[in-house]
């Protein structure tokens, strides 16, 4: 909290007085922070982008009297005035970031090492990581009781029974690519008794041939299908067909489900309307109606190019079903927040296991940055069972990353959210990485605000949901979510763990994108217009947005949302000269 908050300037701490500052051999210098209540003294070191990294345990709090500062909801109330809370969004903000340490709590009680945690299975192992790394209140889960926490959260360990839900086609519409038909995802995704099952149920109502079927969370279909579709329920507008026969593991994102009993079959992303991080949990209808069109024509696109295709086998984890209900009522009433609009729906997506190998192994980009007790990370445990060394596994790493992404974007002006909850790093058995595979399409995929000659075989339902930008926001993608959003914490791991200088980090992560830019001279335009190069680049600060908590009951879920405040140096302009970068 202390770093983060600091590096988005909602905190400004002080150097401390020159006794206590001087600097250690790793970096860190004494900081001291000045509230109403209380003084904070800390030990940190800046970093790229002008970030802080908080050196564990040296925090301490000084009021009546000294003590650690191990508390995140003391700091919240010493800081009210700085981060501008007060009254009930004071309530409110306490209020979920007592869920997050609660739920940070159970994570903890059954923490497993880094070495164990790199080899576990990629749908188990996400019920152990610590959420996402720059939001404060990143697992408040609003909208979750405590029992809820105990059966859907991914840290229970719990499985997910999904419940099944036919809804009258007058509601509902479903989507899938060409290769795909309803008949055929429902064959593969439901045993053949449990559907003839369904279909007895329903005909109870009417011709089944009438109606759609969809998945539903047991979350939402207690909290919300019971409640805001309970006319629909009476009528046989809905009919609540029962649980499924299949087991799931909810993902870091508790919508998003991996099925362990039979991996073989799609994850599912379901609508959940709780509220966690920025925003809830829903399903955006057109956007989830526009994801197989999305999926179909990536991978039109990646198939006629042997860079993504051939040489870097950049996988694309395709949402290749969905299907979305309009309330009858609700649907109608466009001044409504959007999670009104957003409670019934369900997206298919290409299940891992296909794309893992004999003798590989999965970890999403989130597990790399992880921590053990034990105070290792996964990626230092990689890199020393890989024995390549640090600056050669991360040499690999970042080319196998970004030259697949800056193909995206810049020959194809098609930028991803490749945040670590939706990057995936597959690895041989001895930890070299051999390939990186990336999800989330239907609202994760976005263009440039000019015409690009794929554009063309888009289809049209897609290409009006997908938001368009100006080149150097549209490069956001990469400095927000990858950049800053993971490099700067690998950096500053790697740095303590294996004596990786930052410098040299940077320095690798310059050469793979300059390599881009010196292999592909007729895409120097676009990438001059992108900005990776320039002196310093918008400061993304979500937890700002997030305390603010002003777009909560917004009626369009991006309107007026502006995550960007004040600039930062790019350390991929060059070297810091203070050697942080």
């Amino acid at each position: 909290m202390l770093g983060e908050l600091s590096y988005e300037g909602l905190l400004r701490p002080e150097p401390a007085d020159a006794g206590d500052s001087a600097e250690s051999d790793d970096g860190h210098r004494g900081w001291v922070l000045n509230l109403p209540g209380a003084r904070y003294e800390f030990r940190a070191r800046r970093g790229a982008f002008d970030a802080w990294t908080v050196q564990a345990g040296s925090a301490v709090r000084i009021a009546e009297r000294t003590a650690p500062a191990d508390d995140p909801r003391t700091l919240v109330v010493d800081a009210k005035e700085a981060l501008g809370l007060s009254g009930l969004r004071l309530a409110d903000v306490l209020a979920e970031l007592t869920a997050t340490v609660a739920n940070e709590a159970t994570r903890l009680a059954d923490a497993p090492s880094a070495a164990v945690l790199s080899t576990m299975d990629y749908n188990l192992a996400d019920g152990h990581l610590t959420g996402h790394p720059r939001l404060v209140l990143n697992k408040g889960r609003v909208g979750f009781s405590a029992t809820d926490r105990e059966r859907y959260s991914p840290e229970s360990g719990a499985d997910v029974v999904l419940r099944w839900f036919a809804v009258h086609r007058e509601h509902a519409q479903f989507r899938c690519i060409g290769e795909l038909s309803e008949e055929r995802l429902l064959a593969e995704e439901l045993d053949h008794d449990l559907r003839a099952d369904f279909t007895a149920q329903i005909t109870e109502y009417g011709d089944p041939a009438d109606y759609l079927l969809v998945p539903v969370h047991p979350w939402q279909a207690d909290e919300i299908v019971g409640t805001l579709y309970a006319a629909e329920l009476s009528t046989g507008v809905l009919i609540d067909l029962g649980p499924g026969h299949d087991h799931y593991r909810p993902h870091q994102t508790v919508r998003t489900l991996a099925n362990i009993g039979r991996p073989e079959r799609r994850d599912v992303k379901t609508a959940v309307s709780v509220r966690n991080t920025l925003v809830y949990r829903g399903l955006n209808s057109a956007a989830t109606l526009a994801g197989p069109a999305i999926t179909a024509w990536l991978k039109e696109v990646s198939a006629a190019d042997p860079l993504l295709t051939e040489q870097y086998r950049f996988e694309l984890l395709g949402e290749v079903a969905s299907v979305s209900v309009r309330h009858p009522l609700f649907g109608a009433l466009d001044e409504l927040p959007y999670r009104f609009h957003e409670t019934l729906g369900a997206l298919w997506r290409e299940p891992l296991r296909e794309r893992v190998g004999d003798g590989e192994h999965a970890l999403s980009f989130a597990a790399l940055p992880y921590r053990g007790p034990d105070g290792e990370s996964v990626l230092a445990t990689l890199i020393r069972r890989s024995d390549l060394g640090a600056e050669a596994w991360c040499a690999k790493v970042f080319d196998l990353l970004l030259t697949p992404l800056l193909q995206w974007l810049l020959r194809y002006g098609v930028g991803f959210c490749p945040h670590g909850q939706n990057l995936i790093l597959i690895v041989d058995e001895d930890g070299r990485p051999l390939r990186v595979a990336i999800k989330d399409f239907a609202q994760g995929v976005d263009l440039l605000d000019e015409e690009v000659d794929v554009y063309a075989r888009l289809a049209p339902e897609a290409a009006e949901e997908m938001l368009r930008w100006p080149a150097h926001l549209l490069a956001q993608s990469l400095f927000s979510s990858v950049f800053s959003g993971q490099f700067r914490f690998w950096a500053e791991l790697l740095l303590d763990e294996l004596s990786l200088p930052r410098a040299r980090f940077w320095e690798l992560v310059r050469e793979v994108v300059n390599r881009f830019r010196e292999a592909n001279p007729e895409l120097a335009a676009r990438f001059d217009a992108c900005s990776l190069f320039a002196p310093d680049v918008e400061r993304v600060t979500l937890n700002r947005e997030h305390l603010a908590g002003e777009g909560f009951d917004k009626v369009e879920r991006d309107d007026e949302f502006d995550v960007r405040w004040g600039r930062a140096p790019n350390p991929l302009h060059g070297p810091d000269p203070a050697g942080a970068w």
